[in-house]
């Protein structure tokens, strides 16, 4: 290949255009925008991914994945069109609305679904609730699950992600987006514990190891996000960011490469929002009212491992319970 002639950063093919901020022909162009309104998940790459990595070699140019990584790393998600604040964070607000109503105020289709079932890339369907029905923990437990993770596939970047990559992603994601969620539920109404919808425990009632013998664990778990945020004030606009940018942790298990670059370049694109937030709010004090705000992931982690602990005990404790379907995978995912 002349090193002088000016050529396609996706394909290596002879181009001098330059689209979504890369040099890139008019092909790869149309197959980005392909890509970005796909409805069905990307086909897995038989080559371990490395079908455009050497520009004198191509192994296999029809392998989609392996053509979106190219554009990834070309730049062209961040660029597709001019990110702004104002547009995204009403549309963050309006996935998060929804998820509330529909845990409040909907049930699953399907009444033991498991977790490797739900996680699958297919729609989650629900119906709305009886006036009749009252939840328990139980229940609620299962619905606050089911509900994050259909916020998650809903995200837009999830429908550019494999099957298999969409999969290990929404394992990995939901317990963080529900921690920080439904803590930020409880804190804008003022409340100074978390609880599910009508005040309903986030413990079951009917198993009362963790209250009576481990009660700083309860209470870690209760309040310990909810100080956090109070501490901060956090406002709804760094809510919706900060979830972005936790959600989309690129250190994913058993995720492709791909999957791994799509995931940083987003968290990238809501930590400039974030940062942009700060700027326009906070002023010279942005950057440490920034750093401040990411210190939550510290909390969500300590919390996650506190919801491990308790996994364990009741294991240990009470090692005949038959949990739902959903939550014993869910269980047995974390303890991994």
């Amino acid at each position: 290949m002349d090193k002088d002639q000016k050529t396609c950063q996706i394909c290596y093919k002879p181009s001098e255009l330059f689209n979504y901020g890369a040099p890139c022909c008019n092909a790869c162009k149309m197959f980005f925008r392909r890509v970005k309104t796909l409805q069905t998940p990307l086909r897995e790459c038989e080559n371990n991914e490395i079908c455009y990595k050497n520009a004198n070699e191509i192994v296999h140019y029809d392998c989609r994945l392996c053509r979106f990584q190219q554009c990834i790393r070309a730049g062209m998600i961040e660029n597709q069109e001019k990110i702004r604040f104002f547009d995204v964070v009403p549309l963050l607000h309006q996935l998060e609305i929804e998820k509330r109503i529909i845990l409040e105020n909907y049930e699953s289709s399907l009444d033991n679904i498991s977790f490797e079932k739900v996680t699958d890339a297919e729609t989650i369907q629900f119906k709305p609730k009886s006036l009749d029905t009252r939840y328990n923990y139980y229940d609620y437990e299962f619905m606050t699950q089911i509900s994050t993770i259909d916020y998650l596939k809903k995200l837009d970047f999830v429908k550019m992600m494999t099957s298999s990559d969409s999969k290990a992603f929404l394992k990995s994601a939901y317990l963080n987006c529900a921690i920080l969620s439904t803590a930020m539920h409880c804190y804008s109404r003022k409340m100074g514990f978390i609880t599910f919808p009508e005040g309903t425990d986030v413990f079951p009632t009917d198993i009362d190891i963790i209250p009576k013998h481990f009660p700083q664990l309860e209470l870690g778990i209760k309040c310990r996000m909810i100080g956090k945020l109070s501490e901060l004030r956090i406002t709804q606009e760094e809510f919706l960011l900060l979830n972005m940018i936790f959600i989309c942790n690129p250190d994913v298990p058993n995720m492709s490469e791909t999957g791994r670059l799509l995931l940083n370049c987003h968290q990238r694109l809501h930590s400039s929002l974030l940062l942009k937030y700060c700027q326009m709010t906070y002023q010279h004090n942005a950057p440490s009212r920034f750093s401040d705000l990411l210190s939550i992931c510290h909390v969500i982690s300590k919390t996650r491992q506190d919801i491990s602990n308790v996994a364990l005990l009741f294991q240990f404790y009470k090692p005949g319970i038959e949990w739902r379907e959903m939550l014993k995978g869910a269980i047995d995912f974390l303890l991994k």
